[in-house]
This record gives C-alpha cells, structure tokens and sequence, in this order.
C-alpha cells in the first residue's frame, strides 16, 4: 500500500457527523475526521477526568489505516456526502492533521475527483507545523489553531513555531487557548498578543476552559468568563462536554 493513497485514522473510525463543540464554528453541524498522531503531549492538563491531558487521547491510542475507498464507501453508507454538499464543516482533525499532509492532499484532490464538489473544510490544528499553501490557495481551507501555552506541560521549542503563527495570522485563523490560570494569560499577552513578530489580534482569540469531562467544565467555567471579561477576549465553552459529557464519536 503506497504511503500516498492511504491516511491514519484514530480508534475514532473513518468519521463522524457531530456539532461543532469549540472555537468559532461552534454549534455547526460538521462531519468530523480524526487523524491518528500528535507531535505534542498536553500532559500538564491532566485532571480526574482526563488523566492523559490530552482530550482527545483517542487520536494516538490506536493507529488505523484505511485506503482512499474505504473512507469513500464509509462516507457514502453514512450519508456524509449529502451532509457535506448542503454546507456542514469537514472538520479536519487530531491529534495534529498537519503530520502527513501529502496523501491528506491527495485525499482531498481523491474527493473532488469523485463528487466534483469541494466541501467547506475548517482544520483544528496546534500551530506548531506550518500547513502546505495548497489549503488555502486551492481548497480554501480555514483553521481552528490551538496553539498550546506553557501549562500544557510541553517544552516551547515543540508547541511554539513563530513562521506557523504568523501563517495563521495571515489567513485570520481562529485561536483557541485553554487557560487555567491569570499566568497563563500574560503568557497568552507576552508570546502571541503583544510579541512584536506576531500581533494576533485579540478579535480573532478564544479563551477555553480546561476540563475533560460536564462536572469539570461547570467548575471551571465561571472563572474564564470572568478572565474574559476582563480582558475583552471571547469564551468558548467546550459544547460537546456540556451536551455529551465524556463520550465519543458524538
């Protein structure tokens, strides 16, 4: 099986059709892809209910591969074709969908080749690898960027990649941050706001609690509103924990 004609899909399966639960697209009916593997750890979130860090521990837990016409046949028997033509996001994501970008390209290209139709396509991205211009220069592709702040237990020189960010600044990428604490807002100022090389502009950032689980997100929400109201940032509640709780594929 050629490297080129196969992609790596998380235990989550071939896809899923959801709502957006984070960031800008919140609340939009999305088909969801969740790629296998992630270049970064969060392991510095872990908590009770989400003792790996990482919310999305499925995406590096176990490794499928699947050719381009089983994803094709599994879209098909689930009706995600229909979906995506009338205007839900294919939600692009991980783990890091940015670690094997040329057979997702080749994917993609695959996709038009068969349906003549290019669906909206919105990546969740940690903005630490910089994506090939074809994203947006061919397919028009948005990015949900999450770039990850030190508390998530990650060394700089892995999560932090200036010519990234500044990519995603150019493109007026969405940027989430999961904050825990008031230190994780200076850092948020220092390295992304205020650094003199970046500037992102504080109308395109979203502030996320952390939480893995309902409980959890109850517990912590209010003091991140209150940051944000303070700071004059916008809140994203993690939708799909307030609705589903812990469970997957929803």
């Amino acid at each position: 099986m050629s490297d080129k004609n196969y992609l790596l899909i998380s235990d989550d399966g071939p896809g899923f059709h959801t709502i957006e639960g984070e960031g800008e697209y919140i609340g939009c009916p999305s088909v969801f892809m969740r790629l296998f593997g992630c270049n970064l750890t969060c392991k510095g979130w872990a908590s009770p209910d989400s003792p790996w860090g990482c919310d999305s521990f499925i995406s590096w837990s176990k490794k499928n591969k699947y050719t381009f016409d089983q994803m094709f046949e599994f879209y098909e028997k689930n009706n995600f074709i229909e979906k995506l033509q009338r205007g839900d996001i294919w939600k692009i994501t991980g783990g890091e969908p940015m670690l094997r970008q040329e057979p997702l390209l080749n994917f993609v290209q695959a996709f038009w080749d068969r349906y003549k139709f290019l669906p909206r396509i919105d990546f969740e991205t940690n903005g630490s690898i910089l994506p090939e211009k074809e994203w947006v220069e061919k397919y028009y592709a948005t990015f949900t960027t999450s770039p990850k702040l030190s508390s998530n237990g990650d060394s700089k020189e892995k999560r932090y990649n200036l010519e990234t960010l500044r990519f995603h600044v150019a493109n007026r990428s969405c940027f989430k941050f999961v904050v825990k604490s008031k230190e994780d807002i200076q850092e948020l100022f220092t390295d992304y706001i205020n650094h003199p090389l970046l500037m992102i502009p504080r109308n395109r950032v979203w502030i996320m609690v952390c939480a893995g689980s309902r409980q959890e997100h109850i517990e912590n929400a209010e003091e991140i509103a209150e940051m944000c109201k303070l700071y004059g940032f916008k809140m994203s509640p993690r939708l799909h924990l307030m609705v589903w709780d812990k469970a997957l594929k929803v």
